[in-house]
């Protein structure tokens, strides 16, 4: 199951104030209020942390693929040269 990321729209609990984490199903509806304290919550944007040594410039040349990188004329250039 995922885990996603709430915060507290207004004041909150201690909880809900700088956010925090709740293992949903996928199928599950978003949480609209706090478990604790039941004020409004929205849920956040998740940001991946991880780093991925697949995605670096000289493994993806090493494996034969390209990482191309939008320029100011609107074209591509690669940036695995």
């Amino acid at each position: 199951m995922p885990i996603y990321q709430y915060k507290a729209i207004d004041k909150g609990c201690e909880h809900c104030q700088n956010g925090f984490e709740e293992m949903q199903a996928m199928s599950a509806k978003p949480l609209t209020t706090c478990p604790i304290c039941e004020s409004p919550v929205n849920k956040i944007p998740s940001v991946c942390n991880g780093y991925s040594p697949f995605l670096s410039t000289s493994n993806l040349k090493d494996k034969g693929f390209k990482m191309l990188k939008k320029n100011n004329d609107g074209g591509y250039d690669d940036v695995t040269k």
